[in-house]
């Protein structure tokens, strides 16, 4: 009976360790803890020191500044059973994670997930940078440098991630270089504007090319009517297309917010911003 008792107390343990320990892997990889350099989470364990290093000094150099955007940089093994975009969404999401400053709504996320091989990469932007860091200028990015970045040398990925960090930041350099926080928000509030005011012209040229539509099959449903003596008022598939096209480009018209990209919400340690949704992935 002793004998058993010691080789419960042995066993036991053992059992609920092995138990224990695919499920905090498992959550660790959906569900990640920011680490103590926050900006740098090497989760996939495959970044070099000169990769943080790169990253961890720009951010010291950032927080020097009036405007302190922030590019995070994070590794996953994995996504779990979501894409790289649905994976980052539910990561910014997340109130862990608060990245840029509030009222510039200027963070970026660069996360790669190994995916089985697969090595997914996104670029996601803040509200604020989605003017300077469109979805077409990240996919460029990512593009660029894609054969790196989906190499299974893992300097060559390091390298990849490298490039693609110092692209993104050489473009929020621009914008928030000995800059005042002043300026700054009085530029990103320009540029909020300016955008309302596009999504305000499309919804104008969506009704005046849909009255036009409406007006023109009209008539031209009245001349039928003279001439077969009745009939119903016809909506072709070419009208269809035509207002679904500008839908569409309404749509594109910010980043993704209205549809056809993805969503969600950053901001940073210090408080933060909004979350565009804006990006691009490979």
């Amino acid at each position: 009976m002793k004998r058993l008792k010691w080789l419960a107390s042995i066993v036991l343990p053992l059992v609920a360790l092995m138990w224990f320990v695919p499920i905090t892997t498992h959550a660790e990889s959906t569900n990640p803890t920011p680490t103590k350099e926050y900006v740098v989470d090497d989760y996939a364990s495959i970044l070099t020191d000169k990769t943080k290093q790169l990253v961890i000094n720009k951010e010291k150099e950032y927080q020097k500044t009036k405007t302190q955007p922030q590019i995070v940089l994070m590794t996953v093994k994995n996504t779990g059973n979501q894409d790289i975009d649905g994976y980052s969404d539910s990561l910014l999401d997340n109130s862990r994670w608060k990245f840029g400053k509030k009222g510039l709504d200027n963070g970026v996320l660069i996360l790669f997930a190994q995916n089985g091989g697969k090595n997914n990469v996104r670029i996601s932007t803040g509200y604020g940078v989605e003017d300077i860091l469109p979805d077409a200028t990240t996919n460029q990015i990512l593009q660029a440098n894609k054969s790196l970045l989906k190499s299974n040398n893992n300097d060559e990925i390091n390298q990849g991630l490298q490039n693609t960090f110092n692209q993104v930041a050489s473009i929020l350099d621009k914008r928030y270089a000995n800059k005042s926080l002043s300026d700054a928000k009085a530029e990103a509030e320009k540029n909020n504007n300016n955008s309302l005011a596009g999504i305000l012209l499309i919804i104008v040229i969506i009704v005046i090319v849909g009255t036009a539509i409406w007006i023109v099959k009209s008539n031209g449903d009245d001349d039928d009517n003279h001439r077969n003596g009745g009939g119903g008022g016809r909506y072709d598939s070419g009208d269809a297309f035509l207002l679904g096209a500008l839908l569409g480009g309404l749509g594109n018209s910010r980043g993704g917010s209205f549809g056809g990209g993805s969503s969600g919400g950053f901001s940073s340690s210090g408080g933060g911003g909004n979350f565009g949704g804006g990006g691009s992935s490979i």
